[in-house]
């Protein structure tokens, strides 16, 4: 995937090595859960390889899938903002291959590091910007009349 939100594209190179200096390789099998909704999100990880479902719990009923993420995504930007809890569930879909982040590590980093605490700022502010608007788009697809246009 070439989004504008994945780390290659959105994080400037000298960032982007700092950041991979505190990663750790971790993987895992179809049908593993990464994190749960409501829980505490103290780690975050960058797809290499495979696909994660995020679904959220509907009582009663399966959880349901809202987005799938693949190679070079970040999953999960909960870690980043207060109360640091999880807003979905994430699970593997396929063999995925991840780099992990241990939240408070990145957080230390960023505070030590000014530029580099702006760098991840902005790389996570614009991927919950990206799947605000992918929500939006596939909320129209759903419920907006046909041929009903743009909205202003």
């Amino acid at each position: 995937m070439t989004s504008v939100t994945t780390l290659r594209v959105a994080m400037p190179t000298q960032h982007r090595e700092r950041l991979l200096r505190l990663a750790r390789e971790v993987s895992f099998t179809p049908g593993a859960r990464l994190f749960e909704e409501g829980r505490q999100a103290d780690r975050f990880w960058i797809i290499r390889t495979g696909t994660v479902v995020l679904d959220i719990r509907v009582p009663g009923l399966r959880n349901v899938a809202v987005e799938s993420l693949g190679h070079g995504e970040l999953l999960g930007w909960s870690w980043h903002f207060p109360p640091y809890q999880w807003h979905l569930g994430a699970e593997a879909l396929s063999p995925v291959r991840a780099w992990e982040f241990d939240a408070r590590a990145v957080l230390t980093a960023c505070a030590e590091h000014p530029e580099f605490g702006r760098a991840i700022a902005a790389w996570v502010g614009e991927v919950v910007a990206d799947r605000l608007q992918r929500t939006r788009i596939r909320l129209l697809d759903l419920y907006a009349p046909h041929g009903s246009g743009t909205l202003p």
